[in-house]
């Protein structure tokens, strides 16, 4: 089995999907390493560069305004934000658990290992929330005060320069509640006992959940965080759910705790 893990890691979706979006972000990065700030305008959504004050205002109102619009932008911030957010994600383990319920023999074990994964996806969700959003811009705020005074001030609502620095929750909202959650049951899937054609129909929409977040992660890295609010925010995804969650899919947390077994959240042949 060792053996067999290491010729076929680079095939695992959390390799794939961290290193799909590693190169995302570090090209957004460098392609346009500033960002843009909504400002007041002549148009529902008004953005300026804050690194090239030269520029003048994007109006995402105007077809092929470019900078920060982008297709889809108003259904891709519906879909991510709120309640879809926390539901979308989930999406697929829910309709596995119907379908299941509604096979002639369904072990007691494989609703359980159900139930454990929801429970584990809640939780992972509700860490992102209060950890790695809420605790984490208070940080940032304490270490890096707004600045007093900025070009572009005048020119929104509040009068006020944005944060001295903003790690991109975004990312890591994407990473976390759509990436990683679609990358464990990808592999569930592949270990549970699933009818062919089932199995199929739901990696296909685990991977078209996958693909809006890579949508979503270019824009947000592109256009509305710096180089390094990018990175920063990518890593701590990375560091702090996709590892841990990709060790348990390894089993890697038995010896620590025997909760931690990944029989209690897959229902492996």
């Amino acid at each position: 089995m060792p053996a067999m893990r290491r010729r076929t890691w680079w095939t695992d979706p959390f390799v794939v999907a961290n290193a799909v979006i590693a190169v995302v972000v570090l090209f957004c990065s460098f392609v346009h390493p500033t960002k843009y700030v909504r400002v007041q305008g002549a148009c529902s959504s008004t953005w300026v560069d804050v690194g090239h004050p030269s520029k003048e205002p994007i109006c995402c109102d105007t077809a092929g305004a470019g900078g920060p619009c982008y297709s889809y932008m108003r259904e891709l911030h519906t879909l991510t934000t709120g309640q879809a957010a926390w539901t979308l994600p989930l999406a697929v383990l829910l309709l596995n658990f119907c379908t299941a319920m509604f096979l002639p023999k369904v072990s007691m074990r494989h609703v359980t290992a159900l139930f454990s994964r929801l429970t584990l996806y809640f939780l992972v969700m509700t860490f992102r929330t209060l950890v790695l959003y809420v605790f984490f811009n208070r940080i940032e705020r304490a270490l890096f005060p707004r600045p007093a005074t900025c070009w572009y001030a005048d020119l929104r609502r509040d009068h006020k320069c944005i944060d001295g620095f903003d790690h991109a929750d975004h990312i890591v909202l994407y990473m976390v509640h759509f990436v990683s959650i679609s990358c464990f049951e990808w592999k569930a899937l592949g270990m549970e006992a699933t009818h062919p054609l089932k199995r199929i129909l739901l990696r296909v929409w685990l991977i078209a959940v996958i693909t809006v977040a890579c949508y979503g992660i270019y824009h947000t890295a592109h256009s509305f965080h710096s180089a390094w609010e990018s990175v920063v925010g990518m890593i701590s995804a990375q560091l702090f759910v996709m590892v841990p969650l990709y060790l348990l899919t390894q089993d890697s947390w038995r010896e620590i705790h025997p909760a931690l077994k990944l029989s209690h959240f897959v229902c492996q042949q």
